[in-house]
C-alpha cells in the first residue's frame, strides 16, 4: 500500500506536475513564522482585555 511518504512514483509526479520541486516553499520558516504571528496575536489579545478590563473598572 503505497502512502503520501512513498517515493516510488516521484518521477510520474514531476512528469505529470513539472513544477513540483522547482522551487524552496520555505515551509520551515512559514510555520514558525505562522507560531510567532499567534503568539504575538494571543499577546495582542490578553493587552486588550486588560485594558477593556481597566475601562470597565472605572
Amino acid at each position: 500500500m503505497s502512502g503520501p511518504a512513498d517515493t516510488s512514483d516521484a518521477g510520474a509526479i514531476r512528469r505529470r506536475f513539472p513544477w513540483v520541486g522547482c522551487f524552496d516553499s520555505g515551509e520551515d520558516n512559514l510555520s514558525s513564522r505562522y507560531r510567532d504571528m499567534m503568539a504575538e496575536a494571543l499577546r495582542d489579545r490578553e493587552i486588550v482585555e486588560a485594558i477593556d478590563a481597566t475601562w470597565h473598572r472605572l
